[in-house]
């Protein structure tokens, strides 16, 4: 059994297959950490940013939508993403001049501005793009939390949507500590130019896939999956045919 979707029904699945011989392999949510540091390449960044969290309306598993920046670049990288989030443009899919299509239904709209709403009871501040929302079907603007804590629903839960919570951080160890802060472990991003400080932070970090200096850019020669509750098993590579061969481990 080969399921990608939530980590609810990740776990209702798995409950129906214990204790029979199947071999099942989750793909599930994630929460994905997206680290930059105050030697990035930072426009290089901000696109990484831009696309790790508004891709597909942020209807990705292993989404970038909690953004870690060091905080003495803190106002510059904030200053950079707002300009470069004011020029997406929201639209009809099919158009190929369109950023941002609409979410994938009314149950999903409606907990992404659960969410959203939450995020403002609880302090922190919202900004959203000044742009023309469609007469028709379900919208949401590419939308950024600031003064975000780790106690926040919005960092700790998966909105699967346009929404990007930003923290910041002082030293690699405080990075490390909060983007495992999480019950998920499927993916996160480093920004950074020195190469050994890329090695040391992907040892640290509890995500299947860690991206340096780019994000959600795959190879079906590498494995891809999750730890934690972002499910088990892997995608590509040899060690995504395991759980299909008698014998082999999953």
């Amino acid at each position: 059994v080969a399921f990608t979707g939530s980590t609810a029904v990740g776990k209702a699945i798995a409950r129906s297959v214990a204790g029979t011989d199947k071999k099942v392999t989750l793909e599930l949510g994630g929460k994905a950490a997206n680290i930059v540091f105050d030697d990035a390449p930072l426009d290089q960044a901000i696109e990484g940013i831009v696309g790790g969290i508004f891709f597909n309306q942020g209807h990705v598993c292993c989404a970038g939508s909690r953004l870690l920046v060091q905080e003495n670049i803190y106002d510059d990288v904030l200053e950079r993403l707002k300009r470069r989030m004011s020029t997406l443009r929201l639209g009809d899919p099919l158009d190929k001049n369109t950023d941002i299509g609409a979410i994938n239904s009314s149950e999903q709209l409606a907990r992404i501005k659960e969410l959203s709403d939450i995020g403002d009871a609880e302090g922190a501040e919202r900004w959203s793009v000044p742009c023309e929302i469609p007469d028709s079907g379900f919208w949401f603007p590419p939308t950024i939390f600031t003064g975000v804590t780790q106690a926040h629903r919005i960092a700790r839960e998966e909105i699967f949507g346009p929404v990007l919570s930003v923290l910041t951080f002082r030293t690699p160890s405080e990075a490390v500590e909060k983007a495992n802060n999480t019950p998920y472990g499927l993916s996160a991003g480093v920004w950074t130019e020195k190469g050994s400080r890329i090695l040391s932070m992907a040892n640290q970090l509890r995500a299947g896939v860690v991206w340096a200096n780019t994000f959600n850019k795959f190879d079906p020669s590498s494995p891809f999956g999750g730890y934690k509750e972002s499910g088990y098993g892997r995608e590509g590579g040899k060690h995504g045919l395991a759980a299909y061969l008698k014998g082999a481990s999953a």
